[in-house]
């Protein structure tokens, strides 16, 4: 009797081991490089790295379509003239567009105002997507309006 005990003991415990694992590699290929990316716009935006900014950011043209392309100078000047608080991500939802997958970091300002910070794959780097001026936030241009709701 004690043979059945200890095979499924260790079935449960390899279970959990390949589980582990199999949640440690998602992690570390699918929910991080979003994160990542936003983490380092963020790092740049608090130092000021004009150089940095340029090559974190793709601006749209609308959302769900192909219309992304490289930031100028006056878009970076743009950004960099606003006042940047880091706020927190809270939650990281996907949405698959039309010709790419966008990664909306549900985004807390440190006043409570809840955004997104969207990202997507462009040319091989995750990115933040900057919005064009009529779909961005009243209140910064690098943040999206967002209706969260949990």
């Amino acid at each position: 009797m004690a043979l059945p005990k200890r095979v499924s003991l260790l079935f449960f415990i390899g279970f959990f081991i390949a589980g582990s694992t199999a949640l440690g590699y998602y992690y570390y290929f699918v929910y991080e490089p979003p994160l990542k990316a936003a983490e380092q716009f963020m790092k740049d935006m608090e130092a000021q790295d004009a150089e940095g900014i340029r090559r974190d950011v793709v601006l749209s043209m609308g959302i769900d379509g192909a219309g992304l392309r490289e930031p100028e100078d006056h878009d970076v000047q743009e950004l960099l003239s606003e006042h940047f608080v880091r706020g927190r991500i809270l939650d990281q939802r996907t949405r698959e567009g039309r010709s790419r997958d966008y990664y909306y970091l549900v985004y807390r300002e440190p006043d409570g105002r809840v955004y997104a910070l969207v990202v997507t794959l462009y040319e091989g780097r995750y990115r933040v997507v900057i919005p064009e001026s009529q779909m961005r936030s009243k209140r910064h241009r690098y943040l999206w309006d967002y209706t969260w709701t949990n």
